[in-house]
């Protein structure tokens, strides 16, 4: 059993994968996000990269009848988004749900209390904006936290106006703390400051 930056006991390693981060991997594994980001304290969030090997903390109690980490990857093939789904996401029976006809995300958001970004860490790859009747979707019990990092490092055809949008930021401030970058600099794979 490997130990953490900070002295914690790792249950595993996790490699991370495209379109990971640290909120996904927690939520994926079942483990608090602050200890996650605690026992891989070298690595700053925003900064988190393909081929990454993180610790994973176990607490004492950890098992797979208390939700730890023993049930984690093994995924839920009934939680079909109408995309392949990714095996090392758990949705566990009580936190499935099919689409009825009319419905749209914000009707789940309100029905169901949680967050837009709940819902997308929770269906990777699903257009939430689009919606078909009988389609399954994950909505868990308890939101994701959503914390604006310092930086951020924009996503295939993201532009200036999306990450304003994305992080609810006027597009001058996010002009004025990037001052080396002009507004078509803003594109995948470019680190932005975020103010804050």
């Amino acid at each position: 059993m490997s130990q953490g930056t900070n002295g914690t006991r790792c249950a595993e390693e996790y490699t991370v994968r495209r379109g990971d981060s640290f909120y996904l991997i927690a939520h994926k594994l079942g483990v608090p996000l602050r200890d996650l980001l605690a026992a891989n304290s070298d690595i700053h969030p925003a900064r988190l990269m393909v081929g990454d090997v993180l610790c994973i903390p176990r607490e004492e109690d950890d098992s797979p009848e208390s939700g730890g980490l023993g049930g984690g990857t093994s995924g839920d093939p009934n939680c079909n988004t109408g995309i392949a789904p990714d095996p090392t996401l758990p949705c566990p029976e009580t936190e499935q749900y099919t689409v009825e006809e009319g419905q749209t995300v914000s009707d789940l958001q309100i029905r169901n209390l949680v967050s837009r970004h709940t819902l997308e860490t929770a269906n990777p790859g699903v257009d939430l904006d689009n919606l078909k009747t009988g389609q399954s979707l994950c909505i868990p019990t308890e939101n994701v936290p959503c914390t604006l990092p310092e930086t951020y490092t924009m996503l295939v055809g993201e532009t200036l106006e999306g990450v304003a949008v994305r992080f609810n930021l006027p597009v001058a401030s996010l002009l004025r703390a990037n001052p080396c970058l002009a507004p078509q600099d803003f594109e995948e794979g470019v680190t932005v400051v975020l103010p804050r």
